[in-house]
């Protein structure tokens, strides 16, 4: 149902807001499996930010975000190419999983 689907992903991104870091984390890595191309500009900043965030698991669930959707559509895939700035940041992280997915 699509009240459903808004009410989920409004809770989302609301967590994506918030002060603790697992949360921000954790619904990253749902959004990038629930929401559909025509939205990644609408979370795009909370991903860019996940990436470049100091803590390693919501870094992870940037970088991984950024994969999942890239292979969603090609779209996507342009815009995410466009975070190269974000993405050479992680590489340069002291967090091997980090570096890992950034490459």
């Amino acid at each position: 149902d699509a009240n459903d689907i808004i009410i989920i992903t409004s809770s989302l991104m609301k967590d994506m807001t918030c002060e603790i870091d697992q949360y921000r984390a954790n619904a990253l890595r749902v959004l990038a499996r629930i929401i559909d191309p025509g939205m990644l500009s609408a979370i795009e900043r909370y991903v860019k930010q996940a990436i470049v965030d100091t803590y390693g698991p919501s870094s992870s669930a940037g970088l991984l975000a950024g994969i999942k959707l890239s292979q969603t559509s090609s779209e996507c895939a342009v815009m995410i190419r466009k975070w190269i700035t974000e993405t050479h940041q992680a590489i340069k992280s002291h967090d091997g999983m980090q570096q890992y997915l950034a490459l």
